[in-house]
């Protein structure tokens, strides 16, 4: 750490990744340029499959979607009509339609441990109280969890209960950070969440006499038996067990490259290198004005692969309000300070 007199600076939005894809992708068009051809097609020569080493040595051996992004890209009217688009710019007037292509790793890395422990229990009002051990910053993990504990347990919305975090009664699940929330602590819920669901469907066979867990099945509020349609109220039913039996929690801890790869050391103690990547393409139509220097996006478009989506109108929310972030960051925002000082009011 090295001490000045201005302000603090800080992990934000990616963790360093846009600076770096920023310039890198700078790079891919200068050198598509200088080869004469498209920004498209160079990348699409050059993106990531499912089975290739990434440029530290990781077989990428999940969700490789690059190249299906680029595809989606170049199929789309904005890129297919964007030479008559720039054609028909107004007096004065600049247009010019780039594209960008980006993957970002997904958690801790090798050295740190990406450690999730879920809690979940059956309350004696006959509701599933999910123990979320992950901070919401507002991006809308928690309102996640319960889709997953709730589908898992047959349940809706309306029997099921959070618990924001606390040191006092969740369990410990590392940071809402490295895009690992859902993933990590999902996964752990998704155990805590099956080892409970086994247990009430076994004892409420027994307390209903059926011949075995298969003819039962949760559904919102109750356990019912199939076979004869009788019901056993979920509060009823906790209240026949004891504490411990009401509860289940599971550890999920997220898997790394195994490769021995020749990394230095200093990249491993900064999480190098990851497993699991995000994929992405975006475009932006950009109008400038000769005159008075204004810019304006006149149009963007973004392709994102993130794997199986769980709820897709929070995974909406999350690319709409990076694209608003971004283009606040490039276009609108400007800190400077000098000597220490903060000249930047607003």
């Amino acid at each position: 750490a090295v001490y000045t007199n201005n302000p603090i600076g800080g992990a934000f939005r990616g963790f360093g990744v846009p600076q770096v894809t920023a310039a890198m992708e700078q790079v891919v068009d200068l050198m598509a340029s200088r080869l004469g051809v498209s920004p498209l097609d160079i990348r699409m020569k050059n993106a990531v499959k499912r089975g290739d080493r990434n440029p530290v040595g990781v077989t990428l051996s999940g969700s490789t979607g690059m190249l299906e992004c680029l595809k989606e890209i170049k199929e789309h009217r904005l890129w297919k009509g964007r030479k008559e688009w720039k054609k028909c710019a107004g007096p004065f007037k600049y247009r010019g339609v780039g594209l960008a292509s980006v993957m970002h790793g997904m958690g801790y890395g090798p050295v740190v441990p990406d450690v999730g422990n879920a809690r979940i229990e059956l309350t004696k009002q006959g509701l599933f109280r999910v123990y979320c051990g992950v901070v919401d910053m507002g991006q809308g993990n928690v309102t996640t969890y319960l889709q997953i504990a709730g589908q898992i347990l047959g349940q809706d919305m309306a029997h099921m209960v959070a618990v924001l975090p606390d040191t006092r009664r969740t369990l410990p699940s590392g940071s809402a950070s490295a895009s690992r929330t859902t993933y990590t602590f999902g996964n752990a819920l998704v155990g805590a969440s099956q080892r409970l669901k086994q247990r009430l469907i076994q004892r409420a066979a027994d307390l209903l006499m059926a011949t075995s867990g298969e003819e039962m099945c949760l559904v919102p509020g109750a356990v019912r038996h199939l076979a004869s349609g009788r019901e056993l109220r979920l509060g009823e039913l906790a209240r026949r067990l004891s504490d411990p039996e009401r509860e289940a929690t599971y550890r999920f801890q997220a898997p790394v490259a195994p490769e021995n790869l020749p990394v230095h050391e200093n990249l491993r103690l900064h999480g190098m290198p990851h497993l699991l990547f995000s994929y992405g393409v975006h475009l932006a139509c950009v109008e400038v004005d000769r005159l008075t220097g204004e810019v304006q996006v006149k149009r963007y478009l973004a392709v994102s692969e993130c794997g199986r989506i769980l709820n897709p109108q929070l995974f909406h929310q999350q690319i709409q309000g990076g694209i608003a972030q971004g283009l606040g960051h490039a276009l609108m925002e400007k800190f400077t300070a000098k000597e220490g000082k903060n000249e930047t009011l607003d």
